[in-house]
Parts: structure tokens; C-alpha cells; sequence
């Protein structure tokens, strides 16, 4: 039975909150895995937390899940014995924000399943400080965000993947089948992105 292991991060402290970003990752076998994923997480908020909301929290959760990759269904739980430390955003106090709209990071990989190419997608939202007088992402924020991605890819104890689903026509939809790819790759497009939750 293959495992997809999940690290979780929540975000607090705006209109609209809570948030949640969850990581997908090849098995995280032991607490020593879980928490160097937890680390990583972490890192890659800090990395960006220049167009997070001020004073805003993101919190990586001290639990990780293990989902069999095929059907989706929860086979156990890690408890991490380092849990990561809050990332507060330092944006300008004084910034203007919009609580639906902000950026995305794609992860890409190399993996085609059911006829497609499978590519993954973080919403970063809300997003303060990184945009142009029109609306699309600075040139400078793309560096970094996507430096930020490329450096959670390259964290050596652990494999970033994107997990690709099929589910059936039931209602409620059950998943049927399902594969993980490694992330070889960030993009991040220039253009803001929109939620109509926050929940991802």
C-alpha cells in the first residue's frame, strides 16, 4: 500500500480566516521525516511572509496524515516532536489588501496520468506588497516566491509531490484511484490569483 503523507499549515489573523495550505508529500516514515517536512514548510512561509498580511500567523500543524495514495482513505497520524514556530507576516501595517486575491505558486512535475500532465497549485492569499500599479505580480516578488518554492522542492530528507485523483460518479464522489509525482519545478505567473474561499 503506498502512503502520501500531508503537512498542513494554517493561516489566521485577516478578513476571511482561517486558511489552510496542506503539502503533499512521498511517505514520511518517522518523526525525524515528519519534522524536517514541518521545517521545510516553515522555511518556505518565512521566505514569503514579506507579502503576508501584518501581524497575520501561519502555523504549521504538529500533525501529519498518511492517506493510502489509491483511495484516499486515512491509514495513521505523525506527531512531530519539533513543532515549527509561527511565521508572522511583515507586510506594511498600513498596506491595502483585498481578503480573495493574491498569488499562486504551480509545482510542476514530470508526471502524465489519465492523458494529462499533472501539476499541483498553492494559492498564496490574501497577498499584500507584490503587485504592480496594474495588478500583476512584480517582477521581485516572483524572484522570491519562486526561489522560496524551489528551495521546499530541494530540502534533501524529504520529496515535495503532487497527488493526482479519480474519483467515481457517485454522490457523494469516492476516489477510485489516485498516483504521486515529485515536483521538479516552480512557476509563478505574473497575474493575481482568486479564491472564492480561502479553504485550499
Amino acid at each position: 500500500m503506498a502512503t502520501v503523507s500531508t503537512v498542513t499549515a494554517i493561516w489566521n489573523g485577516f478578513q476571511g480566516a482561517p486558511g489552510y495550505s496542506r503539502f503533499r508529500f512521498f511517505e514520511l516514515a518517522d518523526v525525524t521525516q515528519c519534522n524536517a517536512a514541518g521545517a521545510a514548510v516553515r522555511a518556505y512561509f518565512e521566505a514569503v511572509k514579506t507579502f503576508q498580511v501584518n501581524a497575520s500567523t501561519v502555523q504549521v500543524q504538529s500533525t501529519v496524515q498518511h492517506h493510502d495514495l489509491a483511495i484516499g482513505e486515512l491509514t495513521g497520524e505523525t506527531a512531530m516532536s519539533t513543532v515549527p514556530a509561527s511565521t508572522i507576516g511583515t507586510a506594511s501595517a498600513s498596506a491595502n489588501y483585498a481578503g480573495g486575491a493574491g498569488y499562486v505558486i504551480n509545482w510542476v512535475t514530470g508526471g502524465i496520468w489519465n492523458g494529462r500532465k499533472v501539476r499541483g497549485r498553492t494559492f498564496m492569499v490574501p497577498g499584500v506588497n507584490c503587485y504592480f500599479t496594474d495588478g500583476t505580480i512584480t517582477s521581485a516578488a516572483q524572484t522570491l516566491i519562486q526561489n522560496a518554492g524551489l528551495a521546499l522542492v530541494a530540502d534533501p530528507t524529504t520529496t515535495l509531490g503532487v497527488w493526482a485523483k479519480k474519483f467515481n460518479d457517485e454522490k457523494p464522489k469516492k476516489q477510485v484511484a489516485g498516483a504521486l509525482f515529485g515536483v521538479t519545478g516552480v512557476i509563478v505567473p505574473d497575474r493575481s490569483a482568486q479564491l472564492r474561499t480561502r479553504r485550499t
